[in-house]
């Protein structure tokens, strides 16, 4: 699999797709956050900005809390974290690959449980999520976002 270079920030003219590879550090979901305001503010759905924000945090924060931590030695293959925007007349698809092969799966926390409402609330921002084993290994988890 092979993934979109870095970018500091989105070309003034993007075409319909633009993705930057990510890695498990501390600053991952901010440079997601950015990335992704930047874009659809260049592609004119800055309406969806907000929403989209919350669902990239939340697929990213998925995919290193349950890729990266069943590997014995910490490693993961850094190439398959990465943040891919698909552009649509009417709308969004936002896409965080990440190397395990697990299926995401709505949990049901405890009422002062700190963990397991991400799914929930990508569910509850977005019209349409699910996943897609890739060919090799990994997944890709995305959620369709549609303008009002």
């Amino acid at each position: 699999m092979t993934t979109a270079p870095a970018l500091a920030a989105p070309p003034a003219t993007l075409s319909s797709v633009t993705g930057c590879p990510l890695s498990p550090s501390p600053d991952a979901a901010g440079r997601a956050r950015s990335f992704t305001r930047q874009a659809l503010d260049s592609w004119g759905l800055g309406e969806l900005a907000d929403d989209a924000e919350l669902v990239v945090t939340e697929l990213l924060a998925n995919a290193v809390r349950h890729a990266w931590p069943n590997r014995p030695d910490g490693s993961a293959d850094a190439v398959a974290l990465a943040l891919w925007l698909l552009r649509d007349a009417n709308g969004l698809m936002c896409v965080v690959t990440d190397p395990s092969d697990s299926a995401p799966a709505l949990r049901q926390p405890g009422p002062s449980g700190e963990n397991g409402r991400g799914l929930h609330v990508i569910h509850a921002l977005s019209d349409h999520w699910g996943w897609s084993a890739l060919s090799e290994h990994g997944k890709a988890v995305w959620a369709i976002l549609f303008r009002d």
